[in-house]
């Protein structure tokens, strides 16, 4: 992050960095024993006096910054499990995104470590708030017939976001200024949400009536269809029920059913996550170069999106999930042989990347069948409570893979994952397959479901 700008010099050591700490953060330029030293960019690690801690404070406050937008992420789906199905969707979508914009806004105005903290804080709650809302949403508008396409495609907007974030890095030099780029990005982006149609789905477990025929009207003005809403009768619905939480804590107490599968689908958000971030924290002790890892990791997760779509229209979604998860098993056992390639390259690091490829294939495949078996009435929660362990997933992969690996033989971490899998892989020998069938409103329609259930592939 710094530049030599002398004649008498190129370089920077860490001796003469630590001599310069004090000084370092008070003048934007220091000439000492005629060396000239001036920042390349404006970061907060300079800001904040956090670039040189001799102490190793300031790589802590930095993992901290990281770690703030994590915990606003998981306090944000505990909200938002009681939102989504309470409030609804679109009202989520805007609060969240209301949130993201905001805090980004106020870091162009921050000048000191304990708000940035917050904004963080903010971040994380406001765009896992925003962006559940948004497939949950999604999800309940698309026919089944489209329901794989689109989660195909929100998947590779996903990826789209990465080189978006980094260009804003790139060029803009000065942190404070790529937050206000930022908040203008997410304001434009949010427009759009405040002329979306909330979802009759959510307004049908609200026994609404007036308002699903609403939004059925607005879905048949988008498609060209001329509907008179007054001569359509709703008969299906439960007037006896009302929503709210402690009606769907009885549900789960009335239909064991409905515990058994979130808690398999909780157990493998958990594996996916814990393993996709634990790879994608941890390229620099897997293969020989980051930079192509992260290259190649990134070409992978799209390729596996893209090829998740075809697979999944082919074989449904559990079986997707059981094969792609077996092909993560493999992946993972063949990372354990110790032999060399060429150039540094190990079997090791081919299996990795390959085993990556499954997990971004289980990430986009979870999500779908996620949205699918949990009904209308308790997708909101179950997401919030499946996301939620996809977030002490996320935090226990990098240990996995960073820390595990150097004082324990690979083999160890390999094969928890490996064992993890294998369990869901069981788990889904437990769950229906959803493509072929609605999405079910409430948890006796779950029940109804499984009828004619049979174990088998």
């Amino acid at each position: 992050d710094w530049k030599c700008v002398s004649d008498k010099c190129s370089t920077l050591n860490i001796s003469t960095l630590e001599q310069l700490c004090d000084q370092l953060f008070i003048e934007e330029s220091i000439t000492t024993q005629n060396i000239l030293f001036q920042p390349d960019r404006k970061t907060f690690s300079v800001d904040f006096n956090m670039f040189c801690m001799i102490d190793k404070k300031g790589q802590a406050q930095k993992t901290l910054i990281s770690s703030m937008y994590f915990v606003g992420a998981l306090l944000g789906l505990i909200a938002s499990g009681f939102c989504f199905d309470n409030f609804g969707r679109k009202k989520s979508i805007l609060a969240g995104c209301f949130i993201t914009t905001v805090a980004a806004l106020i870091g162009f105005f921050c000048r000191n470590y304990e708000l940035l903290l917050f904004i963080r804080l903010m971040q994380g709650f406001g765009n896992f708030v925003s962006g559940t809302a948004v497939f949950i949403l999604g999800m309940e508008l698309m026919p089944s017939s489209y329901r794989n396409y689109y989660n195909g495609f929100i998947q590779l907007i996903w990826c789209i976001g990465y080189p978006i974030v980094a260009a804003l890095g790139y060029f803009i030099k000065d942190w404070n200024y790529q937050y206000l780029a930022s908040s203008i990005f997410l304001f434009l982006t949010t427009i759009p949400s405040i002329f979306i149609m909330e979802s009759p789905r959510f307004y049908a477990i609200k026994n609404d009536v007036h308002n699903i025929k609403i939004s059925i009207q607005k879905l048949a003005k988008l498609n060209g269809i001329v509907l008179n809403v007054e001569e359509i009768e709703l008969s299906e619905l439960d007037d006896q029920r009302q929503q709210s939480v402690l009606q769907q804590l009885k549900d789960f107490m009335q239909y064991p059913i409905l515990i058994v599968e979130t808690l398999i689908q909780m157990l493998t958000w958990f594996l996916v996550a814990m393993s996709y971030y634990g790879f994608n924290f941890g390229w620099g002790s897997l293969v020989p170069n980051i930079y192509l890892g992260y290259i190649a990791a990134g070409i992978s997760e799209a390729v596996a999106y893209i090829l998740g779509v075809g697979i999944t229209h082919v074989l449904g979604r559990r079986r997707f999930m059981m094969l792609i998860l077996l092909g993560a098993v493999i992946s993972f056992l063949i990372s354990i042989i110790d032999v060399e390639i060429g150039q540094n390259w190990t079997i090791e690091s081919i299996s990795s990347l390959a085993g990556l490829l499954f997990i971004s294939a289980a990430f986009s495949g979870i999500y779908l069948y996620s949205s699918e078996l949990a009904p209308t009435s308790h997708r909101g929660l179950v997401f919030a409570m499946s996301s939620g362990s996809a977030r002490i997933g996320s935090f226990l992969g990098p240990f996995v893979i960073n820390n595990l690996y150097n004082i324990t033989h690979k083999a160890v971490p390999l094969s928890v994952l490996s064992f993890l899998a294998l369990v869901c892989i069981g788990g889904m020998f437990c769950l229906v397959e959803t493509g072929d069938k609605d999405i079910p409103a409430v948890p006796a329609d779950v029940k109804e479901r499984r009828k004619h259930y049979k174990l088998r592939f």
